[in-house]
């Protein structure tokens, strides 16, 4: 359930923080609620939620896997490195 990991990883990046982490870095395979957007001029108002969430929590850096808009990174006050999966499948996909 998606609402679920959302909770369990804030719960331990807080943990982490409140025990003195100095770097906490979160690695995101794929973010939640990310094509929710309706108004194109807007941007997805539910991932400035989680964003924010994230960041309050403690995250010093983030690590994604293809965000589905590139805009997301811009919610984040921290740097966030979206990582791009295709040049890796395609790697595998020549070698195999």
């Amino acid at each position: 359930d998606v609402n679920t990991t959302i909770m369990e990883l804030l719960i331990m990046v807080y943990a982490c923080r409140t025990s003195c982490a100095r770097n906490i870095i979160g690695v995101i395979p794929y973010f939640p609620y990310s094509k929710q957007c309706k108004m194109r001029k807007r941007g997805s108002i539910v991932s400035k939620l989680l964003a924010s969430m994230m960041c309050k929590a403690g995250l010093t850096h983030l690590i994604t896997m293809d965000l589905h808009q590139k805009e997301i990174q811009g919610f984040f006050n921290i740097p966030v490195d979206n990582l791009r999966a295709s040049p890796f499948l395609l790697q595998y996909i020549q070698e195999e």
